[in-house]
């Protein structure tokens, strides 16, 4: 009798032995499935590039006569809410201001980022963006005519209007530095396809000013002015994305 419970319970310890043994395995083998998930997410990378145009320079083109433009958009997404951000664009705009009647015409370029502030829901892929941008543009003016204005009471017509000679004709060669601050939205519409809007308050650095005139109007920046180095612009985008996975 006394064998016997010798027996149960060298048995009892071994088979309890086995149990946390196995708990212990059961245990080991969960964390080392999160540490392994844990990695596998920390070492992908969501990227998406977007590209697309400006719509409201397209429409402007077509509806009015003055003007001629296209700007090309871009963003590369690298973190979850941080996009490196670009647009590239060509305007050709004829205006009266004042007296003088002149044409603008050049290319500009602007590089930056966009933090998106929005937390989306499951299933939405939502932007309100806030960014920034570094912008430049290479342009000729070319004064068209000017009027003078002459308040002697003896003459029968006190305007002269002037299309040649001198200060008329281009100034080619100019330059524009500026920065830009940035807020809008994107709306996804479908799947890769969205609908954007910006507005942007720009601050003009440095300017290349051209002999007898001034760069009334600048590409990219638009109206700029002697005593105001602020200008204000906004477009308005439909753009797709190329969704991929990048391993560090």
């Amino acid at each position: 009798m006394k064998l016997l419970r010798t027996w149960v319970f060298y048995i009892s310890l071994f088979t309890g032995s086995l149990s946390v043994f196995g708990q212990e395995e059961a245990i080991a083998d969960s964390l080392q499935i999160k540490v392994l998930e844990s990695l596998d997410t920390k070492q992908k990378t969501p990227l998406s590039l977007r590209f697309g145009v400006d719509l409201y320079r397209v429409i402007r083109s077509q509806a009015t006569d003055n003007y001629q433009g296209f700007e090309a958009v871009a963003d590369l997404q690298i973190r979850k809410n941080l996009f490196l951000a670009a647009e590239v664009g060509n305007e050709e705009i004829t205006k009266q201001f004042e007296q003088v009647n002149f044409t603008t015409k050049g290319t500009y370029y602007k590089v930056g980022f966009d933090l998106n502030m929005y937390d989306n829901w499951e299933g939405m892929d939502n932007h309100v963006i806030l960014g920034l941008r570094l912008a430049s543009s290479s342009h000729s003016q070319f004064l068209n005519s000017y009027t003078l204005l002459d308040r002697a009471p003896f003459w029968q017509d006190p305007e002269t209007e002037i299309t040649s000679g001198f200060a008329s004709g281009e100034r080619p060669d100019l330059n524009a530095f500026w920065v830009e601050i940035i807020t809008g939205f994107k709306v996804q519409l479908f799947s890769n396809v969205y609908l954007g809007l910006s507005l942007r308050l720009n601050r003009l650095i440095s300017d290349t000013v051209p002999e007898n005139f001034d760069n009334i109007h600048i590409p990219g920046f638009n109206k700029k002015t002697e005593d105001n180095k602020f200008g204000a612009s906004f477009n308005y985008t439909l753009t797709y994305r190329i969704p991929f996975q990048f391993k560090k």
